[in-house]
This record gives structure tokens, sequence and C-alpha cells, in this order.
């Protein structure tokens, strides 16, 4: 396995906050790619309602501004694991990197030869309300 991207997601403007964040969501859990929605889970969110609670979280500490969160993806050789211990490492990983503070969606994707994962978490912590830090040189020695 390897976590070939990561991705900030930046806001938008004022007349919409959040919109590359709900569009990221909306991509990683499209039915077609996820055996109609089965591949799609949540961490400390529901995932039919995760953008929603990410954007409740934001506004609760008044932070709907700026960075909207981070999108991580899991890349796995042709042929290394099926589909389900794709998912399953794909919430351990989460659970692990995110702890308990954040919100995070995440999905395995079948629509590619080789399966992929995809992590999106919010950038405020639902406990504290600090955003998340992504810091130079965090990728090689802290993510992967």
């Amino acid at each position: 396995m390897a976590i070939s991207k990561i991705l900030c997601m930046k806001d938008t403007g004022k007349s919409y906050h959040g919109k590359s964040l709900k569009n990221a969501i909306d991509y990683i859990i499209d039915p077609e790619k996820t055996d109609d929605g089965r591949l799609v889970q949540g961490l400390n969110c529901l995932p039919d309602v995760a953008f929603e609670q990410m954007k409740q979280t934001k506004q609760s500490f008044g932070k709907l501004d700026k960075r909207q969160g981070y999108h991580l993806i899991l890349s796995f050789k042709e042929g290394e694991v099926e589909t389900d211990m794709a998912m399953e490492i794909t919430k351990r990983f989460a659970g692990e990197y995110l702890g308990k503070e954040f919100e995070a969606i995440y999905a395995v994707h079948t629509n590619t030869d080789c399966i992929h994962s995809h992590i999106i978490y919010n950038s405020v912590s639902f406990l504290t309300g600090k955003k998340y830090r992504y810091e130079r040189g965090d990728w090689a020695n802290e993510i992967q």
C-alpha cells in the first residue's frame, strides 16, 4: 500500500462555503465506484450526512472559511488486496491517523485496475475546534 496523494481543499468563496469539500465527498461516494455504496463508511460522522456534520462543526467554532478539509488517497498494487481488505486497511488507517478528533468519510473505489481508497476529513476538530495543521514535510515524515 502507498499513500499516493494528499490534497488540501480551500474555501471557494463567500456564497457557498465548503463547495470543494462537498464536491470531494460526492466524488468519493459515487455508487458506480463503491459497489453501490457498500464500500463507504464514516469516522465520527455518518456517511449520508458527512458534509452537513462537518459544516456544522465549522459553524460551531466559527471556522467556515479557508481550508475546508483534506483528501488522502491510498493506492494498492494490482492484486495486492481484495475490496473488503482494502476497506479494513482504510478504516484502520483513518482511525489511527485521525484519532477521535476529526470527522472523516472514506471509500474504496473498484472502478480501475488497481483498488484504491479515498479519505476525506474535516479541517476542524469536532472536539476542540482546532484546525488540523499540515506542515511541509508531514507527507514524508508523518503520513507515509
